[in-house]
């Protein structure tokens, strides 16, 4: 009896350790995370931003019609060239061989190194930017680009 009990605590114990390591789906109108937990979410207008709980790393997902910002027709490159230049960023190199997916490399307002990535799916655009290094990025904005692709 003492052993179960003691196996129960125990397991409790685990539990209560191992749980807030784990992330939650978090669905949003287009697109959705895999979002660690600790993490905050703050929207404002077409922008969605996490900020890690030590404050160290945001990622900001901004999503937006191409016909509402930019010509009809305009393409990934275009706008990843556009966005470039206004953040006076690296030349957008094209990912995973799709011509509707572009990244860059840029310096925050802060002094942050930066990344930036342009997806165009359908008659939406995402600009995917992270500030800041945190080990939790990675698999965040994997599971953004598995939601949109």
């Amino acid at each position: 009896m003492k052993f179960a009990l003691s196996a129960a605590v125990a397991f409790c114990i685990l539990c209560a350790a191992v749980l807030p390591a784990l992330a939650r789906h978090q669905e949003f109108r287009d697109f959705s995370i895999e979002l660690p937990a600790g993490w905050e979410v703050q929207r404002e207008g077409i922008t969605t931003a996490f900020i890690a709980p030590d404050k160290s790393a945001t990622l900001q997902v901004t999503v937006e019609s191409i016909f509402r910002m930019f010509k009809e027709g305009m393409s990934a490159k275009e706008l990843a060239e556009a966005y470039a230049e206004e953040l006076k960023g690296s030349a957008p190199q094209m990912e995973d061989n799709d011509p509707n997916y572009y990244s860059f490399s840029f310096v925050s307002p802060e002094g942050q190194a930066s990344e930036a990535s342009i997806v165009v799916s359908g008659r939406l655009f995402y600009l995917i930017t992270i500030s800041g290094k945190h080990g939790d990025l990675a698999g965040m904005v994997e599971s953004v680009l598995l939601s949109i692709l």
